[in-house]
């Protein structure tokens, strides 16, 4: 018999400054969507692109 293990997945987002190209990652929020600009940077002011929306599995 082979135990079955739940395992936890937890969804990001990670977005790319328009501007000074930094790469961000924070947690996903229902709203986001790839593509879209939701925030300003935090380092020029520019607009954040969306361009990756990703989960991770931990065991």
């Amino acid at each position: 018999m082979s135990k079955s293990k739940n395992k936890i997945s937890t969804c990001y987002t990670s977005m790319e400054c328009n501007s000074c190209k930094i790469i961000k990652k924070r947690k996903f929020i229902d709203d986001d969507y790839v593509f879209s600009t939701p925030e300003n940077c935090s380092e020029c002011d520019g607009k954040m692109l969306i361009t990756k929306i990703f989960g991770v599995t931990m065991d």
